[in-house]
């Protein structure tokens, strides 16, 4: 199986680096979170159903503790999700998170992939998707989908859940990111999750909330669709530093609106700037990255130009669909947004044409 690679791999590099290739909170993690981890007990086992970490997350959603599981992550829970239900033959929207592949391929499956059009802006054409479901044995989507930035209307998944049911296979939607979005409530699946037993709705924590080192993410579904997945799932992969943490980390308001707020301003300066760069072509998103091509040349040569500047971008041309010449950015601070577009202003068109003598670094 060929690897894998993700964004945030700042490891791989030396020196200062602002990492655009991982999309995280900009703001960092609440402060209060630091006398937290503080107190936590490391000389016992986190509580092995995790119920005062359900709690939390039931008040935020308003669901209740059988309606909900926890993980290492989302990522945790995709595959989870995969294994349980024995999926073989998932339908993914594409380009999506790799990690959705990933799973299937290490059960044994051949994922069916619904090309999401570059020319529909990478949205999805839900007459198309409704007809392919019908070879599928399951649904996975990122919503917001992961590069493309790109939502479906809760409208719309009530039609798709609805056709699932008729087919009798189960749906994930990977809600890792709809937090970020200024006008979330349209999209989310969260109320659906009542009227369709075989839904399994992914968030996490990490990603909202500024802190992927800590690594928690939740699920939401029926209660016989979560106690299928706890039948297949380790113990204690939740540490204790998460739990405690995610037991307060939903009552931040004040946290959560700054966030929103903050991201979808530099969401509005950040699609204007770079569509001012003549070079580049900026897709429209909901979230807190922007899915970018080169009208010429090859991204891997752009990445280079900008780590010589301490700037890290992430290489889009492992996702599906997508070539050598797209690549994705992350909304960060205001100071950083500006660093990236000014090195990006800088950069001569010559050094990307296809013809150029490459030079390895």
């Amino acid at each position: 199986m060929k690897p894998y690679e993700h964004g945030g791999n700042v490891y791989d590099y030396e020196g200062e680096i602002i990492d655009f290739s991982s999309n995280i909170n900009p703001l960092g993690v609440p402060e209060w979170i630091f006398d937290i981890i503080k107190k936590v007990d490391l000389t016992k086992y986190p509580d092995i159903k995790y119920r005062k970490l359900k709690e939390a997350i039931s008040q935020y959603v308003g669901y209740s503790q059988e309606n909900i599981i926890v993980g290492n992550g989302a990522t945790e829970l995709i595959h989870l999700f995969v294994r349980a239900f024995k999926v073989k033959r998932p339908l993914i929207p594409s380009p999506a998170f790799l990690e959705y592949e990933r799973a299937v391929h290490i059960n044994g499956g051949e994922p069916i992939y619904f090309r999401l059009e570059e020319d529909y802006g990478f949205k999805v054409n839900l007459a198309k998707l409704l007809l392919q479901m019908e070879e599928a044995d399951s649904l996975i989507i990122g919503n917001p989908n992961n590069p493309t930035g790109q939502a479906i209307i809760r409208e719309e998944i009530g039609i798709l859940l609805k056709k699932a049911e008729i087919l009798n296979i189960p749906v994930m939607i990977d809600e890792a990111f709809i937090e970020f979005m200024k006008d979330y409530k349209n999209y989310e699946a969260l109320p659906l999750a009542k009227e369709h037993d075989k839904l399994f709705i992914v968030r996490a924590v990490t990603k909202f909330f500024g802190m992927p080192g800590l690594r928690l993410g939740y699920g939401i579904g029926s209660p016989s669709l979560i106690q299928k997945l706890e039948e297949y799932k380790e113990p204690w992969t939740v540490n204790a530093l998460a739990d405690a943490v995610g037991r307060e980390i939903f009552k931040d308001e004040a946290y959560i609106e700054k966030t929103r707020e903050y991201v979808n301003k530099e969401i509005e300066y950040m699609l204007y700037t770079l569509r001012e760069i003549d070079y580049l072509v900026a897709f429209d998103t909901k979230v807190n990255f922007i899915l970018l091509k080169l009208r010429t040349g090859r991204v891997n040569d752009l990445k280079q130009i900008l780590l010589k500047k301490g700037i890290l971008i992430r290489d889009a041309s492992n996702f599906r669909y997508l070539d050598k010449s797209f690549f994705r950015v992350a909304i960060k601070r205001h100071e950083d947004n500006e660093k990236l577009i000014q090195a990006l202003k800088e950069i001569d068109i010559k050094d990307l044409v296809e013809d150029k003598e490459r030079v390895v670094i």
